[in-house]
């Protein structure tokens, strides 16, 4: 189970987790108006199921399908936070300008560089058949926050060069699937509440496809009919299928991803052999 956090977490050891299930959170804009390193420190414990142990990690999936094909998966968990910054507002109950404004801007280009650095090393050593990529902040987005601009440039580019086969995100209050230039896009953000408006369609680039979008018309109208929903993904040899979920599990949408080319995969030999 991935969160893509944002909820103001500074006490995680207070939620029940299910035994059988490890959650592999990344901080989000609200997590760092909190106490996002006494965050990592509670997810060391072992005696919960949170796994955080850093700002930046890896999750790597290796398991046989029902084919008997043997297939890899490397999720890349990210701070988007130290790439695009973040703001903390007094009321953050209040949907004002303000609050879907855009990020500020890495709050220090030490840990902006730190971490890029790392996202890119992470995707050229990956010989994973899927490669997905996780961050609380959006890449693009239609809805009420829109495009994150500084991933847009710094970011979404390292994607494109090392073949990942989809970004997932969190941070708005609502769910899509949006393709654009070879890249697949994924957020689902509607956890705790649902749905924030697709106010900012018009600002995707025109050459994407929006492929599924639930928002309401106005921001928590309740058009769309829908409280919450999730994602999930079911991996296999010939290709990754991913469900939109409505908050009581039913299906909204369903679409299949194909695995990496074997061009990108190679890379992970070359950066082996310069190290």
């Amino acid at each position: 189970l991935l969160y893509f956090a944002g909820i103001f977490m500074t006490d995680i050891s207070s939620i029940i987790v299910p035994s059988t299930h490890h959650r592999h959170i990344i901080g989000g804009n609200h997590d760092y108006c909190g106490d996002i390193q006494k965050q990592i420190t509670i997810a060391t414990d072992p005696s919960n199921r949170w796994s955080f142990p850093d700002f930046n990690y890896k999750i790597t999936k290796e398991f046989t399908d029902e084919t008997g094909n043997n297939v890899k998966l490397d999720i890349i968990m990210t701070d988007s936070m130290h790439v695009a910054g973040f703001h903390c507002m007094e009321h953050p109950e209040e949907l004002n300008e303000e609050f879907f404004a855009q990020p500020p801007g890495p709050l220090s280009l030490v840990e902006a560089s730190t971490t890029l650095s790392y996202i890119e090393s992470a995707l050229m050593k990956s010989d994973a058949d899927y490669l997905v990529v996780a961050g609380h902040y959006p890449i693009y987005s239609p809805c009420s926050h829109g495009n994150t601009y500084e991933l847009i440039e710094k970011l979404d580019p390292l994607l494109k060069k090392y073949g990942v086969t989809a970004y997932l995100s969190g941070h708005e209050h609502c769910q899509f699937h949006y393709s654009f230039d070879d890249m697949d896009y994924f957020l689902t953000g509607a956890g705790m509440s649902c749905c924030y408006a697709a106010k900012n369609r018009d600002a995707l680039p025109e050459e994407g496809d929006l492929k599924y979008i639930l928002a309401d018309d106005h921001s928590y109208s309740g058009s769309s009919g829908v409280n919450g929903g999730f994602v999930s993904f079911d991996v296999g040899g010939d290709d990754m299928k991913v469900t939109i979920h409505r908050e009581d599990g039913s299906s909204l949408y369903e679409t299949e991803l194909r695995p990496r080319s074997d061009q990108f995969k190679s890379l992970s030999d070359e950066a082996i052999a310069v190290e």
